[in-house]
C-alpha cells in the first residue's frame, strides 16, 4: 500500500508543476484577455448607465474617481486641443483668431468655476442651467478682457463643442478607474507567477473559462462560449474517428506480430519491417490525399469527404431513437449513417497506416522474450507451444504490450491529429486545436493542451499499478 501512497503523491506533485508551467506559457495571453474584456464591459456599461443623466452628474463622478485635479486636467486638454484644432469649433467659425482664442478659453475657465462651486455646494445643476451659468460666466469674463461677442455664438459653443469634449474625457477617466479597480480586485495587476498559479488553480479545478471565438454548434446548445462544452463536443468523433482505428490497428497488429516474431525472416516479418519503413518515412497528410484520390476519385470505393456532408448533430440526439417520433427516429438514423459513411475512409487510412509501425513494435517486443533462455529451456523439456506462448511470452511482455495498448487506445481520445482531421473534413479536436490556433482562442488551447496532459499522467500511473500486478520481479522490488 505504501508504494500505491508515494505513487500517488508523486502524480499529484508532477501534475501541479506540469500544469503550472502549462499555465505559464499562457499566463501573458490569457491575462490580456481578461483585461482587454473588462475594459469593452466597462465601457459598454458606463456610456449605458450615463446615456440619460445629466452631465453635471457624470462630472461629479469624474470628481470622485479622479479627483478634482483630474477633472481641471480635462478641461485644460480639451482648451488646448480646441485652440489648436479650429475644426473642431464649429460654432466660432468666422470669428478672428485671437477672439476664438479669447472664447475657448473664458470658456474653460468659465466650466471650471461652475463645476467648482457645484461640487462643494453639492448643489444638482440640469443641463440647461449648466449651459446657461457656464455661458453667463464665460460673456463676464470675456466682458473684463474686453472681447465683444455675441452671447448666442458663445453658448452654442458652450452647448455643442466645449461640452461634448469634456462628457468625453470624464467618460474616460471614470472608465479608466472601473477598469484599474475591476483589474485589482481580479487580482489580474499581480505578477506573472501569482497569475500564473491562479490559471494553475483553475485548471485543477476545471473552473469553467469562456472561449474568445469559438463556441459549440450542437452540445449542450448552440452558441455555448464554456470551453469544456467546446471539447466534449468533439470527443465522440475523436473517439469515433481515432479510437475505433486504435482497437482495429491492435487487433490486426498484435495477430501478425507475433507470427512475425515466431518465425523471424518469414514473409510476414518482412512485409511488416517493409510495412512499418513506408508508413514511418511517408507523411501521412501526403498519404492520406493519395488514399482520397485512389479511393473515392479514381475508384469510387469510399464517399469524397469533401461531398459528404454529415449531420454531426445527430450523435447528440440518440435518446430520440427511443422516445422520438417515427420522423425524429428515422431523421437521427440518417444523420448517423451520414457520419458512418464520412467516417469510413479516414479510418482505413489511418488504420492502414498504423499496422506496419505497430505490429513491428510489437514484434521487437516480443522477439526479444522469445530469444530468453527460459523460452528455450520450456521448448526443450517438451512443453507445448501454446503454453510457452502463454506462460512465458506473453507474460513477460505484458508490460510494454499493456503500454502500447493504453496509449494507443486512451491517448487516442484526445490525439486529434490536426492534419488528417482538416484533410477529411472531419469535426475533431485535431481540427478544434487548428481552429482556436488559427483564431488565437488562448482558453481552449490551454485546457486542451492541460486534459492531454492529464490524461497522459493518469495513464502513466495506471501503467506503474499494471506493471506491479504483470511483472512479480517488479512486485517484489
Amino acid at each position: 500500500m505504501r508504494w500505491l501512497v508515494v505513487k500517488l503523491v508523486n502524480l499529484v506533485i508532477v501534475l501541479v508543476v506540469v500544469t503550472f508551467i502549462v499555465a505559464a506559457i499562457f499566463t501573458g495571453p490569457l491575462a490580456e484577455r481578461e483585461r482587454s474584456q473588462i475594459y469593452t464591459t466597462v465601457q459598454q456599461s458606463i456610456r449605458e448607465r450615463f446615456k440619460n443623466v445629466p452631465i453635471m452628474a457624470i462630472y461629479q463622478d469624474c470628481i470622485a474617481r479622479g479627483g478634482m485635479a483630474a477633472f481641471d486636467s480635462s478641461v485644460d486638454n480639451v482648451t488646448q486641443s480646441l485652440i489648436q484644432s479650429s475644426n473642431k469649433t464649429e460654432s466660432l467659425q468666422g470669428l478672428p483668431e485671437d477672439t476664438r482664442e479669447a472664447v475657448i478659453r473664458a470658456v474653460g475657465e468659465a466650466y471650471k468655476q461652475v463645476v467648482h462651486e457645484a461640487t462643494k455646494s453639492g448643489s444638482k445643476l440640469g443641463d440647461a442651467q449648466l449651459y446657461a451659468e457656464v455661458t453667463s460666466r464665460a460673456m463676464a469674463i470675456l466682458s473684463e478682457q474686453g472681447v465683444s461677442v455675441d452671447k448666442k455664438v458663445v453658448s452654442a459653443f458652450v452647448k455643442n463643442d466645449f461640452t461634448p469634449a469634456i462628457v468625453d474625457k470624464c467618460r474616460n477617466i471614470i472608465i479608466k478607474e472601473e477598469v484599474r479597480r475591476k483589474i485589482h480586485q481580479k487580482g489580474l495587476d499581480k505578477p506573472w507567477y501569482v497569475l500564473s498559479l491562479r490559471y494553475t488553480k483553475m485548471l485543477l479545478k476545471f473552473t469553467p473559462m469562456r472561449a474568445t471565438s469559438l463556441t459549440t454548434q450542437y452540445y449542450p446548445t448552440q452558441g455555448d462560449k464554456n470551453v469544456l462544452h467546446i471539447i466534449e463536443e468533439r470527443i465522440p468523433f475523436s473517439v469515433s474517428l481515432f479510437t475505433t482505428s486504435s482497437i482495429l490497428t491492435l487487433l490486426i497488429a498484435m495477430p501478425l506480430a507475433l507470427v512475425a516474431a515466431r518465425r523471424p525472416g518469414n514473409v510476414v516479418d518482412n512485409v511488416i519491417t517493409g510495412w512499418s519503413v513506408f508508413s514511418v518515412s511517408m507523411p501521412w497528410w501526403w498519404l492520406a490525399m493519395v488514399f482520397i484520390y485512389l479511393f473515392t476519385v479514381k475508384y469510387h470505393i469510399f464517399p469524397n469527404p469533401i461531398e459528404v456532408k454529415p449531420n454531426w448533430g445527430a450523435a447528440f440526439e440518440l435518446g430520440k431513437i427511443i422516445t422520438g417520433t417515427p420522423e425524429q427516429r428515422a431523421e437521427v438514423l440518417h444523420g448517423l449513417k451520414t457520419i458512418m459513411i464520412a467516417a469510413a475512409l479516414p479510418v482505413f487510412t489511418v488504420t492502414i497506416l498504423s499496422i506496419g509501425d505497430t505490429a513491428y513494435r510489437i514484434r521487437n517486443i516480443l522477439l526479444d522474450v522469445f530469444n530468453e533462455d527460459f523460452v528455450t529451456v520450456a521448448r526443450a523439456k517438451g512443453v507445448p507451444e501454446h503454453i510457452v506462448l502463454r506462460r512465458h511470452v506473453l507474460r513477460p511482455a505484458a508490460p510494454p504490450l499493456v503500454t502500447i495498448v493504453l496509449f494507443s487506445i486512451v491517448l487516442s481520445v484526445f490525439s486529434g491529429a490536426i492534419i488528417t482531421e482538416l484533410i477529411f473534413n472531419w469535426y475533431g479536436l485535431g481540427r478544434l486545436y487548428w481552429e482556436a490556433i488559427g483564431r488565437n482562442d488562448i482558453p481552449v488551447i490551454l485546457e486542451l493542451t492541460y486534459i492531454t496532459t492529464l490524461l497522459y499522467l493518469v495513464i502513466r500511473f495506471l501503467l506503474d499499478i499494471l506493471y506491479t500486478l504483470l511483472d512479480p520481479r517488479i512486485r517484489r522490488a
